[in-house]
């Protein structure tokens, strides 16, 4: 796995850093820059919008403890946690994983671990189903409205992707949530043994309370929709009017590219070059939707840069590495 990291990042970066220099070579560099210093104090209004998709993710990581935990666990501490989390997952090459890992141990309730990492695992659960379900709804709507240039070979693409998805997930879930086979057992058996009260306390959330993971799903697929509302925020502020429901089809779409590239870290390159497609799909000058592209980017950056921020603070506090 290293090795295929060591040799699959450096091509996946050059990669999406050569699109977007393509792609701002296209659209003339003075007038997008123009544009961005034009933007200018919109960020002031940006960066603070997007505390409010956190809220909402953590009430979904909420619905994902046993109701017996779910009151120990601090609503402002999950908030805190959700953005260290997703700016691991932002920054580093890893298929939107590492920050779950590091999410269990930065909660500071006295919850036993084995209910931190099940509410993880089912809060990224809950995740992914609904960013697939946000996704397969926007593909209808947008299809039925004829907002979008598809053919309907892309369409069809497009669902089996999120599709897929979904059934991975189902997949995954009925796998780790199962007893493992013998030899699995034998192979490593001390990963076996440790796993065991995770496993058991995952069956018994999803056979006791599914309509709990229900919520959660939908707290996330909240959350996505939230997007939308700052891509009309971002329109607006750029002087470009745009309606709610052509926000609604450009936040559709852009979780479908971000979905299918989500091994790209920091989007770099896929970000951009999304939102230049999508707004060519949808009638509006490609050249805008490359700005707003860049926009969003660098409210994703401030943002993952404040959660490794939080992420190296708890790093300091950590006993074994004070100096």
């Amino acid at each position: 796995m290293r090795r295929f990291k060591a040799v699959f990042t450096p091509i996946v970066l050059t990669l999406g850093t050569a699109t977007f220099l393509c792609l701002l070579w296209q659209f003339d560099p003075p007038r997008v820059w123009d544009r961005l210093v034009a933007f200018g104090w919109g960020f002031a209004v940006l960066l603070p919008f997007q505390i409010l998709d956190h809220m909402l993710n953590a009430c979904g990581w909420k619905l994902s403890f046993p109701p017996a935990a779910a009151g120990r666990a601090g609503f402002w501490d999950l908030v805190r946690v959700r953005i260290a989390g997703d700016g691991v997952n932002y920054l580093t090459p890893s298929g939107n994983i590492a920050g779950e890992f590091v999410r269990p141990g930065m909660l500071k309730c006295d919850l036993p671990d084995e209910v931190k990492i099940a509410s993880v695992f089912l809060a990224k659960v809950a995740q992914a189903v609904g960013q697939a379900l946000f996704v397969i709804f926007g593909l209808g709507y947008v299809l039925v409205g004829r907002r979008y240039a598809f053919q309907g070979r892309q369409a069809a693409w497009g669902a089996a992707a999120m599709l897929a998805i979904l059934g991975a997930v189902a997949l995954g879930v009925w796998v780790f949530a199962s007893e493992p086979p013998a030899w699995v057992g034998r192979r490593w058996p001390r990963a076996v043994e440790k796993g065991a009260s995770v496993r058991a306390l995952l069956r018994h959330c999803l056979a006791r309370h599914p309509w709990r993971l229900a919520g959660s799903t939908l707290f996330f697929m909240l959350g996505y929709g939230w997007g939308a509302a700052e891509i009309w925020i971002i329109a607006r502020l750029m002087g470009l009017p745009m309606g709610a429901q052509t926000a609604l089809a450009v936040e559709f779409l852009s979780n479908l590219v971000d979905a299918m590239a989500f091994m790209v870290p920091a989007k770099i390159g896929t970000q951009e070059a999304g939102k230049a497609a999508i707004f060519k799909g949808l009638g509006m000058p490609p050249d805008l939707g490359f700005t707003l592209g860049i926009i969003r980017h660098v409210r994703e950056i401030s943002w993952a840069g404040l959660g490794l921020a939080f992420y190296a603070a708890h790093q300091r506090r950590r006993p074994g590495l004070r100096s």
